[in-house]
Order: C-alpha cells, then structure tokens, then sequence
C-alpha cells in the first residue's frame, strides 16, 4: 500500500464512527449511578474526536458532554473570560504555547499527579517543557508540529540541485540559498518560479515567530557559557520567562536576521507578501510548511516533491507546538475532566485522536503505528522534532511575547535594521514581562 493509501486508510479508521455514534454510546451504556456533564470550549471540529470519546464513554457511561466550539481568532479572549465565570467550561482545546501563560494567570489545573505511569519517558522533551510551569505539568499534550523545507522535485532536479535527506546532512542557510538562486526562474524580486515560496501561515507576509525566529536561534548555541550572547540567541528568552534583554538584539541574532532580510530584498529570492498556493501550483522551487503540507500533496499530488530539513546557522533547531488540552482550573468536575483529558492524550485514545488529525503524536511510541511517518520523505518530521524540536519560548506572557516579536521581525523582512528593530523589541518585551 502507497503512502496515500496508507494515510486515507487511516484516516477513515479513525472518523469511521462520528458524532452520531457519541449519542449511541451514551444511551446504550447503563449508568447506575450520578450523571456527569463535561462542558468543552474548542474550536471548530477540533480534538476531542468522536471516535475516542464514543469507546471512552463505553467506560465512563455516566459522563456526558456539551461542547461550545468558536472561531479560532476568539478563542484566547472566551477562554479567558468563561473561565473566571460562574459557570467555566470543564476541558480547555487551546494553542499549546499558552500553556505556561494560562498557568500563571489560574486558568489551568496542574495534571502532574493524574499522569499516567511511564508518561515522563514516553513524552517527547519539547513537550514536556512547553507543557510545565514551576515544576507542574498543565498538559498532557495531544499532538505536535513543526515545519519542515519542501522542494518541487521537477524544478529542483533540472537545476541540478540535490536537496539533502538526512538531518546529518542538512544545509546551512547559505547553502540554502546558494539552492534558492540557482533553482529560481526570472528577474530577482519578480520572478516566475519563486526560490523560497511565500508562508501560507497567517496574513502570508514573513515574520511569525513560529517560523522564522529559528534563523537567528540557529544562529545561537544551548551548551554555551549561560552569560554568553550565543547561549542566549540560542534561547531568545531566560529559563524563567522573566527576562529577555540581551537575549534577542546580539550580535549572533544580528548577523542572522541581516541573512535572512536579504532572502526578500537585495538577494530576491522570496516574497514579501503572500502568493496563495505558490509552491502547489509550482511557482516555487522551496516552501518552508507543517506536515499538512505533505499529507494534502499525498492526498492530491499536485507535483513531484520531496522534504529536506530546515537549514541553520549553527545550531539546528526547530519550534514545536499544536493543540493541546487542558482542564478548567475552576471546574467542578476536576477529577472526572482530569481523568478524561489525560486518558485522551494517552495509549490508544490517542492514537484515534491523532489519526484522524494526521499531525505528529507527542508520545514516542506511538510513532511507529504512523506508517508514512516510518520512511521517506515524512519521517524527516520526526527527526527534527526528536533530535532539533524546541518550544516557542516558554513563558507566562508568550502571547504577547509572539506578537512583539513577530511585528520587528516582519519589519526586519520589509527591509528594516535588525539591530535597531531588535533592540526596540527587546525593550518593549522586557517592559511587558515586568508589569
């Protein structure tokens, strides 16, 4: 069986019983004794699935569900404002990198002691971390992505260019771009086929933190002296999430971003605003994407393609981070919401939960059970996020942290002075982190 096979037979395994079946499982049960109602704030047709919770429930029959779903751009604000409600929702489905954030403001309850046993050494390190705050753990985890460099293998191959496969032998950023300059087609800054394709993540313009803050950490080194600039370039905020003065504006950061401006200016080699669908439609030799990328091209191969691992500086590195879920801190059903929030990010509800989204487990052993993610060209996703996977900065204030930093570096891809941009970034994230 093909990669599209094996990814389309696993998918309808997974959503082969729907919502339809939830209300089967519940009236079929016998529940002898109080009912329960779970209340879950998600966004749209978001985690939990209904598969998982129809063989859960087979298990807790008198547990029931009402589930309050809402646009994703309105989500942080409603989770912020029903849970310090009268009435708060039992289970939070939320951007993973506002764990820590969520946990320092009391929206969370810590699920260290409801872990199962085993859970420490099967969790992957990236999550872990983004998961803690003060040495409690507020999220099991549900899944994990992170991006990865696809290629258009016709263009690519008739350039001459051999991408490489392997993490051992990933490019540098300038190696990268030396590949960008000799695949692209036309004039710098307007050309037919683009070197870099345009981001598909949010607005389509260059900047957000979850992609392009890796150029300058690559740049940075984690076994440094603590007090060096290259150990802080590499993390980009303190350990404590209270201090990012020093940490942003080096001079190893600078030199990246100097690098990276050029990509979209005087090298040529990528947009700065949004081309829809550039890279399917091969009007770009590279594009820097999720693995829903790879699991949409193996679905409807638009092109010939193939995935080399994100280039670096110095150190290689990639952000993690997805959906999770997480339990009310003001529920009044803690133990029960625990309980299921954890059995759904655990063994084999997991697994259900995970393939019908086709994003990576965050559970090392669930990796071999995803077969396309077993060989080329998928399985580079997990190499980098087991041996290079990185958190976003943790901290109890990442939302704002995001933004800022996102806005100076989209300035920085507009054409603007990395040093300057970055010095102003980093006072005006220290000010917020000390308010």
């Amino acid at each position: 069986m093909d990669a599209r096979n094996l990814l389309r037979a696993g998918l309808l395994a997974a959503s082969a019983l729907g919502a339809a079946g939830v209300a089967h499982a519940q009236e079929a049960a016998a529940c002898t004794g109080e009912t329960v109602t779970l209340r879950i704030l998600r966004t749209p047709g978001n985690y939990p699935y209904p598969a998982p919770m129809e063989a859960w429930q087979k298990d807790n029959p008198c547990v029931q569900f009402e589930i309050n779903e809402v646009p994703f751009a309105q989500l942080a604000d409603t989770i912020s404002v029903q849970a310090a409600s009268s009435n708060p929702p039992d289970i939070l489905v939320y951007d993973g990198p506002n764990t820590q954030s969520y946990a320092a403001s009391g929206i969370l309850l810590p699920l260290t002691k409801y872990l199962p046993q085993g859970w420490d050494e099967d969790i992957l390190p990236a999550t872990r971390a983004e998961h803690s705050y003060e040495g409690e753990v507020y999220s099991p985890g549900i899944e994990q992505t992170t991006v990865a460099m696809y290629y258009n293998k016709t263009l690519v191959e008739a350039a001459g260019i051999k991408p490489p496969q392997t993490l051992a032998d990933s490019w540098t950023w300038p190696q990268a771009l030396e590949a960008f300059k000799a695949c692209q087609q036309g004039q710098a800054g307007s050309p037919t086929v683009w070197g870099l394709g345009p981001t598909r993540f949010g607005n389509g313009q260059p900047g957000l933190v979850y992609q392009d803050l890796i150029f300058q950490r690559s740049a940075g080194d984690p076994k440094a002296n603590p007090s060096s600039s290259a150990y802080k370039t590499f993390w980009a905020l303190s350990s404590d999430g209270k201090t990012v003065e020093g940490y942003l504006n080096t001079p190893e950061a600078v030199e990246a971003l100097t690098f990276y401006r050029s990509l979209f200016n005087s090298e040529g080699v990528a947009p700065k605003v949004g081309i829809p669908n550039a890279f399917f439609d091969g009007k770009a030799c590279f594009y820097i994407d999720t693995p829903a990328a790879g699991n949409a091209l193996l679905k409807d191969p638009k092109i010939e393609w193939g995935i080399t691992p994100i280039p670096h500086f110095k150190t290689p590195v990639v952000h993690t981070g997805s959906t999770t879920i997480g339990v009310a801190a003001r529920s009044r059903h803690a133990e029960v919401a625990a309980k299921f929030v954890v059995d759904m990010s655990w063994g084999e509800y997991a697994y259900m939960n995970v393939s019908q989204r086709g994003n990576l487990p965050t559970l090392k052993s669930l990796f071999p059970r995803f077969e396309i993610y077993s060989g080329y060209p998928m399985k580079v996703f997990v190499d980098q996020l087991q041996e290079w996977g990185q958190p976003r900065p943790p901290g109890p204030k990442f939302a704002q942290y995001d933004k800022l930093v996102t806005d100076a570096l989209r300035a920085v891809a507009f054409g603007g002075d990395p040093a300057e941009l970055m010095a102003d970034a980093e006072k005006k994230v220290q000010r917020m982190l000390d308010r």
